[in-house]
């Protein structure tokens, strides 16, 4: 994964003698690619004026490259794909399997199953830098027998299963949100006019809606490699005004996103100044906060774990769950099993101390004795989300100054 955001006012895509060139004269921003040259596997225009010409469309589709335009909200309006394969036969059997409720039940149940695993392992993983974290009522929520939800197909009380596990897990990461950025007065992922909270009232919910997005344009382009109808899913409703297979796949990576926006508030950069208030009093991002946000997401997903004996990105592992739900809907498997490897948080520094080095000014470095250079790249280690080593003497002084 590796997006290229484009946003402000003004800004241009055209190509020039084979070059796209991508230019914004109010910004100063320009870039040039030749064919054939670009890294880039996306590009998401956040702006609200300028141009794209029929020549630059082409020149992307030709280089498999989607474009993502977000509103003003940081919600995703559309998403250019490439050609989706001739897959009649796949398409019959997703809708046989949606009318038949025992195998559509399955695929929900087994969706709803790997989304609270994954959510359980980040609260898991953050429960080890923040004490707050209280697992016992997810965990005691999540390791519930569940024989009857698999034999009962009662899409009612699966669904109350999952939101009240959700609701646990929120009231968890709620506590790291506020630990991490206390300014920012993050209360839950619903407000009192939308369930959905698209309209973000406030900065988390902001940097978690723009994340989603991102995620939802990532989902929609594997789907339609795959060759899957959109519009069919299997725990969410089908409804006319939305693709809701895409919210069923997202359920399975939702919390890498959460993950990014704790990675991105733990460098301890983000302030008040870096969001925009709308005249409705709706929180949107600035193009620096966006552009850092998504970098933490494409480190993430580009993050190699080992999955089935190989060492895979968790963007290549996102393509092969679709792949699998696909062959499952055929039948050319006879079991379905969504398998993603857990993340690992590998960190030895306790988060107060690395707050602490964050926060150190030149004065706390020459009172404290710790080597100019060393603080610098003890800082920035920290801020690109790196393990640190703290030797005894630095972590004495750092520690003893934080009592």
């Amino acid at each position: 994964m590796n997006p290229l955001l484009i946003s402000g006012f003004g800004t241009n895509i055209t190509v020039d003698k084979r070059r796209l060139i991508i230019q914004n004269r109010l910004e100063k921003q320009r870039y040039e690619f030749y064919p054939h040259q670009i890294k880039h596997d996306s590009v998401i225009v956040d702006g609200h004026t300028g141009s794209i010409s029929f020549e630059a469309m082409r020149w992307l589709v030709k280089h498999n490259i989607s474009i993502a335009m977000l509103n003003w909200n940081g919600n995703l309006l559309n998403v250019t794909l490439p050609k989706e394969p001739i897959s009649a036969k796949l398409k019959i059997k997703q809708y046989e399997a949606y009318q038949n409720p025992s195998k559509r039940y399955g695929i929900a149940h087994l969706l709803v199953k790997e989304k609270i695993a994954q959510s359980v392992n980040l609260l898991n993983e953050l429960s080890k830098y923040y004490k707050d974290v209280n697992l016992s009522k997810v965990n005691l929520e999540s390791e519930r027998d569940n024989s009857k939800l698999r034999s009962t197909y009662d899409y009612l009380n699966l669904m109350n299963y999952e939101g009240r596990v959700a609701d646990n897990y929120w009231s968890q990461i709620l506590k790291v949100f506020n630990t991490l950025s206390p300014e920012f007065h993050f209360v839950s992922r619903n407000n009192t006019l939308n369930s959905h909270n698209r309209n973000a009232s406030d900065e988390i919910n902001a940097l978690l809606n723009y994340g989603y997005a991102i995620l939802e344009s990532e989902v929609r382009k594997d789907i339609n490699a795959v060759g899957l109808d959109t519009t069919i899913s299997f725990l969410h409703e089908i409804a006319t005004t939305r693709a809701s297979l895409i919210y069923d796949v997202q359920e399975l990576y939702r919390w890498l996103i959460d993950l990014s926006v704790v990675q991105l508030l733990e460098e301890k950069k983000l302030k008040k100044s870096d969001f925009i208030l709308t005249e409705n009093y709706h929180i949107r991002l600035r193009d620096k906060t966006a552009k850092a946000l998504i970098d933490k997401i494409r480190q993430n997903f580009n993050t190699r774990v080992l999955y089935k004996g190989k060492y895979h990105s968790y963007q290549n592992i996102l393509y092969e769950n679709v792949r699998i739900l696909a062959n499952y809907i055929l039948g050319k498997s006879n079991s379905l099993n969504f398998s993603i490897p857990k993340f690992e948080i590998n960190r030895e520094d306790p988060t107060e101390v690395r707050d602490r080095i964050l926060s150190l000014t030149t004065e706390d470095r020459k009172r404290l004795g710790v080597n100019k250079s060393t603080l610098w790249y003890q800082q920035k280690h920290i801020r690109e989300g790196r393990k640190i080593k703290i030797y005894g003497k630095v972590m004495a002084k750092v520690g003893d100054n934080t009592n």
